[in-house]
């Protein structure tokens, strides 16, 4: 049994030892294959209708008030009973769970969207940022990854709780955030327990 993880830009096939990265289109090769699988993308939505795959967004169970919270938040919260869960893909999600419920979260834009936005702001800020080694930067590149990163981390660290880090730019993240814990898989284990606990696949 595989499980994917549909998201904004890319899918994710995890086979229990390897995860694949893959377009979303490319996941029509995998059609006849046995998966569930988690979606936030609208475009792979339509697609997934002729697939047998199986929808873990049913299975998952969370207390929240917030409303709109995509399926990928909502299994990552599932796992974690206490502290800050921090997804670094396309846009970064952080959300907050004390004693089994989710207490509300934020979304900020990924690494790339802002680099972008940098960009499109002037030509002369249209540049490869530097990652920050001090408090303040000393060229327009590192002025330019501070500014990308320095709100993110203020904002996570605020919140004075147990961090775990996720996607693509948890690495990156796990730099300016020491305490943190570093959990790459963390999706994939969601959905293991989803799956386990709900007999299914």
């Amino acid at each position: 049994m595989l499980l994917c993880d549909i998201g904004n830009s890319f899918a994710k096939l995890y086979d229990g030892v390897h995860v694949h990265r893959l377009a979303v289109e490319e996941l029509k090769a995998w059609k006849e294959e046995r998966v569930c699988y988690i979606n936030v993308n609208q475009r792979a939505k339509k697609m997934l209708q002729s697939f047998e795959w199986v929808d873990l967004e049913p299975y998952i169970k969370l207390q929240s008030p917030y409303k709109g919270l995509g399926a990928d938040r909502k299994a990552l919260c599932s796992f974690v009973e206490d502290g800050v869960i921090v997804d670094a893909g396309s846009a970064v999600t952080v959300d907050v769970m004390r004693d089994k419920k989710h207490q509300g979260g934020f979304i900020y834009p990924g690494v790339a969207a802002l680099k972008t936005a940098f960009g499109s702001i002037s030509p002369a800020l249209d540049k490869e940022p530097v990652w920050p080694k001090r408090k303040l930067p000393l060229s327009t590149q590192e002025a330019i990854g501070y500014g990308i990163l320095m709100p993110l981390v203020c904002a996570i660290g605020s919140l004075g709780e147990r961090v775990i880090l996720t996607g693509g730019d948890a690495k990156l993240l796990a730099d300016y955030l020491p305490q943190a814990t570093l959990e790459p898989l963390l999706i994939f284990k969601a959905m293991e327990k989803i799956i386990q606990r709900e007999n299914i696949c």
